[in-house]
């Protein structure tokens, strides 16, 4: 690892481009975006962002679209064939008991086990035990810059919080993964970047052992992605470091989550130990420009 890991997050020849506390209630957007629309700054002045719960899925008795239709925005995640549908009017139109994006002074992501009533409307093509809230800034987003988070981490055995970037152009690979933590291991922060170098989806990561709870307090978890380097950052100090593979010079957007794992996947499913609901708390998420970058 470079000798420079341990350093201070540094300040220095930065812009703010967006500074959301979540102090007061996000406004969310309407509808959906045209997914190859021009991505827009984050200092625009309107942004907003866009929400959505996983799993989206249609109506039961309707029919499902596939693909899915090119005006669906990429809330959950990039890949083409993964879509998913712009449903935060489904989440308005919720009762106040099912809505899994609260706020509280802090903006909070609640995973819980998925009412019948609810379970009642999702078609068989798609997972029904559970909903969980996501966010995402698309089409506002970013080419380089510092990406920070603030957020007190839900615990328990398939319990998944996160906060990443994606390609605006909506491929993938690349991704950026700020922010990992499974929780099934507390203590442990993973960061990591996924690329397309050379021609198949290769990730480099690192779990680092915060020997702290990260579901005791707030923590800043943050990543300073430049042309050359990725620097990830836990409450300031470096914590892990990659070359800027030659796929991430291109803008990308913000996604907070958390989702629920799977029994044969990474951090296993929930059981019996897991208490719901489960729920990330999140204090702000700011973004930086730094005038070096925007030289390149």
């Amino acid at each position: 690892m470079p000798s420079s890991l341990g350093s201070e997050l540094s300040f220095a020849n930065t812009s703010e481009m967006l500074d959301q506390r979540f102090s007061e209630p996000p406004v969310w957007r309407e509808g959906g975006v045209q997914v190859d629309a021009p991505a827009l700054p984050f200092n625009d002045a309107s942004f907003s962002w866009a929400a959505g719960y996983i799993w989206n899925h249609p109506m039961a008795g309707q029919p499902l679209r596939w693909p899915p239709p090119v005006r669906d925005f990429p809330a959950w995640t990039s890949n083409g064939t993964a879509d998913a549908s712009p449903n935060g009017d489904m989440m308005r139109r919720m009762e106040k008991r099912l809505v899994p994006l609260n706020w509280s002074g802090t903006l909070n992501f609640t995973v819980q086990e998925m009412p019948p009533e609810l379970a009642a409307t999702v078609g068989n093509e798609d997972p029904k035990q559970y909903i969980g809230a996501t966010i995402n800034s698309f089409p506002f987003a970013q080419k380089y810059g510092v990406f920070a988070i603030s957020a007190k981490l839900p615990l328990g055995r398939g319990i998944w919080p996160a906060f990443w970037l994606l390609p605006a152009d909506k491929s993938w690979p690349p991704e950026i993964d700020v922010m990992e933590v499974i929780g099934l291991e507390p203590s442990t922060l993973y960061t990591s970047v996924h690329t397309n170098i050379p021609r198949k989806e290769t990730a480099h990561g690192l779990g680092t052992n915060t020997h702290l709870d990260l579901s005791a307090a707030f923590h800043e978890y943050a990543v300073d992605w430049g042309p050359e380097r990725i620097n990830w950052y836990f409450d300031r100090k470096l914590v892990f470091s990659q070359p800027t593979p030659p796929d991430l010079q291109k803008p990308c957007y913000i996604v907070a989550n958390v989702a629920v794992g799977k029994a044969a996947g990474w951090g296993g499913a929930p059981d019996s130990s897991t208490r719901f609901p489960a729920t990330m708390q999140v204090a702000y998420i700011k973004v930086w420009q730094r005038s070096e970058y925007l030289e390149r």
